[in-house]
């Protein structure tokens, strides 16, 4: 027998906060801000399946999209973002950051639908 008392117990973690509102803002939006990559690239893909969007790059019949709407939405998009990614932490963020989100989202829509529009609206053969 040994006369050594056991070791004390470790005293139990403290279970891990919650993200806050202002992590999950930023989380959010990064993900939405880098998956504009892939969802660019599987719009081109999907708009060159197409019967226009194939002839858009076989006989140059694409879509008459203004390109300086297309850099315009690019550029909101990303000046959104970093609106949103600068959100800190603490506090709650700000009404101005979660607005920013939405913007960021609506102005990768419109981008991801002038791609859309410049493959696919071409106009039909005949």
């Amino acid at each position: 027998m040994s006369d050594e008392l056991p070791a004390p117990a470790a005293p139990p973690t403290p279970p891990a906060p919650a993200p806050s509102d202002a992590r999950r803002l930023r989380v959010r939006a990064l993900w939405t801000g880098l998956g504009l990559i892939p969802a660019t690239f599987l719009v081109v893909v999907l708009a060159l399946a197409s019967e226009s969007g194939t002839r858009c790059v076989m006989q140059g019949t694409c879509g008459d999209v203004p390109g300086w709407l297309t850099v315009l939405s690019l550029a909101v998009a990303a000046a959104a973002w970093i609106t949103a990614l600068c959100t800190p932490s603490g506090a709650p963020p700000a009404p101005v950051r979660t607005a920013a989100f939405w913007i960021m989202v609506g102005a990768e829509a419109t981008f991801l639908t002038l791609v859309l529009a410049h493959f696919t609206g071409g106009a039909p053969a005949g």
